[in-house]
């Protein structure tokens, strides 16, 4: 804030949201812009920054996530050290907690993963869900 308005340029905003640990892209700062300088100010305030910058410290910290991210998470759940999960439990999970999804997103998301011992190898889910993930970012 050069002026002492407590606001920054529009233009500061990538600035300011590398300094505060983030790095986004110009094409998020660009898009995270959008509609941002309503009154055509060219300076905003923390009230209308905050927002922005946890938008996109979001999509960053979901694209910076790793297949091992995930296996360490779901390793937690595998009580025996087996690489196996049960998929009852893993499918209760998947649908009661967090972002739910609902049984049929499940079943299509466990679809030749489930053995005939209702396990599933959570690598190999986690390498189906990334590589599925992959070809919905080409198609976009």
């Amino acid at each position: 804030d050069y002026v002492g308005d407590n606001n920054i340029e529009v233009s500061q905003m990538g600035d300011v949201m590398r300094a505060a640990g983030i790095n986004p892209t110009n094409e998020q700062l660009q898009k995270s812009q959008v509609g941002i300088d309503k009154d055509h100010s060219k300076r905003i305030g923390f009230r209308r920054f905050l927002p922005v910058f946890e938008t996109v410290k979001r999509e960053l910290d979901a694209k910076n996530t790793t297949q091992q991210d995930y296996i360490c998470g779901l390793s937690e759940f595998d009580r025996d050290v087996t690489g196996l999960l049960y998929t009852a439990d893993l499918r209760a999970n998947l649908i009661r907690r967090g972002e739910k999804l609902n049984d049929s997103e499940v079943t299509e998301m466990f679809k030749g993963l489930e053995d005939d011992k209702g396990m599933i190898r959570y690598k190999d889910l986690v390498a189906k869900l990334h590589e599925t993930s992959k070809l919905l970012e080409m198609q976009q």
